[in-house]
C-alpha cells in the first residue's frame, strides 16, 4: 500500500496532529467569541427543546431576513479556514460528508433541532424519490443559484400521494419555511454552486417517514420517525431471524397496541413469519379494526396471503385475537 510521505511522517510523530486539533479547538474559540454567536448557540438549546422561533431573536433573523445568517457564517468560515490553511490535516470538530455532488456539514445539534450547512455542486439532479418526514425545516440561502420546485404531497387512501408544484429559482438571501410532512424542496439544476444553511427540528413523536415514486405517487417505502423505534424494530427483526417462537406474546402486544404504526407492522409480520396461525389471527383483527391507521395495510396483506395460501381461509373462521 503506497503511503504519502506526509501521512506517514504524521503516523510517525503524534505531535503535528495534536497541534493541529489544537489549531481547530482554537478557531472554535474565537467563533464562540464573536458577537452573536453565543446566543445563537443557547437559542438553539430553547429551540430544539420546543421554543417557538419567534422566541429566538438570532436565529429568527437568521432565517427570515438576509444579513445575519450569513455574517455568522462568514465570521466562521474566515476561522476555520485559517485554522486549516495552517494546518492542513486537521479536522474541523464537525460531522460531515461528500458523494461527489453534494455536500453537508453538521455545524450543531441541541435536543430536536439541527443545524446545518448543505452545498450542491453545479449541475443537473434528477429526483426519482419524494421523501416526507414529521419536521419542520428552514431554509438560508447563502450563495449560489438553482431552479429548484416545492413538491406537495395530496395523500390518497390507499397510502400513494398526488402532487402539487411550485417552481423557483434559488439564489442568495433567499428564505423558505418547509412542513416536511406534506412538502419537500426538490433542486433541479445548479448553475452556480449552491450553499444553504439548514435548521431542522423534528416533531415531539414524529410518525414515520415516508418515500414515494416521483411519477406515480405510489408509496415506496416508510421508515420510523423516532431512533428508539428504530432500535425496537431491529430487536423484533433480530427476535425473527432467531426464529425465538417463544418471543411471540411479547411482540403480539406491540402489534396490536396502540404505538408507532411502523413498529406494530414490523411486529405483525415477525409474529406472522414465527407462528401462522397466532400471527393471522393478528392480522385479521387489525385488519377489522375501524379507525385503526393499519387496517387498510393488514386488510391488503390478509388478501394477497389468501390468494396465495388458500388453507388459511380455515383460520380466519377462528375467532380473532382481541
Amino acid at each position: 500500500m503506497q503511503v504519502h510521505p506526509d501521512i506517514a511522517a504524521l503516523r510517525s510523530d503524534r505531535a503535528p496532529q495534536r497541534e493541529a486539533q489544537a489549531a481547530m479547538l482554537a478557531a472554535q474559540q474565537r467563533w464562540a467569541a464573536e458577537p452573536g454567536v453565543a446566543t445563537m448557540q443557547e437559542e438553539l438549546d430553547d429551540y430544539g427543546k420546543g421554543s417557538p422561533l419567534e422566541a429566538c431573536p438570532v436565529l429568527e433573523a437568521m432565517f427570515t431576513a438576509a444579513g445575519e445568517a450569513e455574517r455568522l457564517m462568514a465570521l466562521m468560515s474566515q476561522h476555520y479556514c485559517r485554522a486549516i490553511g495552517a494546518n492542513p490535516f486537521g479536522h474541523p470538530p464537525f460531522r460531515h460528508g461528500f458523494d461527489g455532488k453534494s455536500a453537508s456539514i453538521l455545524l450543531a445539534s441541541a435536543g430536536r433541532a439541527q443545524l446545518m450547512i448543505q452545498a450542491k455542486e453545479p449541475g443537473d439532479y434528477i429526483t426519482k424519490t419524494y421523501g416526507f418526514s414529521d419536521a419542520t425545516r428552514l431554509d438560508a440561502v447563502l450563495g449560489g443559484a438553482a431552479d429548484a420546485r416545492i413538491v406537495g404531497v395530496l395523500g390518497r387512501p390507499d397510502g400513494d400521494a398526488n402532487y402539487r408544484e411550485e417552481s423557483l429559482v434559488l439564489q442568495a438571501g433567499h428564505r423558505l419555511s418547509l412542513e416536511l410532512a406534506s412538502e419537500t424542496l426538490v433542486v433541479d439544476r445548479v448553475q452556480r454552486r449552491l450553499v444553504v444553511l439548514r435548521l431542522l427540528r423534528t416533531a415531539p413523536e414524529p410518525q414515520p417517514s415516508r418515500d414515494h415514486d416521483a411519477v406515480s405517487g405510489r408509496l415506496l417505502y416508510q421508515s420510523a420517525g423516532h431512533i428508539s423505534t428504530s432500535r425496537h424494530e431491529a430487536i423484533i427483526a433480530l427476535l425473527g431471524r432467531m426464529g425465538r417462537e417463544g418471543a411471540v406474546p411479547q411482540i403480539l402486544r406491540i402489534a396490536l397496541g396502540d404505538g408507532d404504526i411502523s413498529l406494530r407492522w414490523q411486529a405483525l409480520k415477525e409474529a406472522l413469519a414465527l407462528d401462522t396461525a397466532t400471527g393471522f389471527h393478528a392480522l385479521c383483527s387489525v385488519a377489522r379494526r375501524s379507525g385503526d391507521p393499519l387496517a387498510a395495510q393488514a386488510g391488503a396483506l390478509r388478501a394477497r396471503l389468501l390468494e396465495a395460501h388458500p388453507q388459511l381461509a380455515g383460520l380466519e373462521a377462528d375467532r380473532c385475537l382481541a
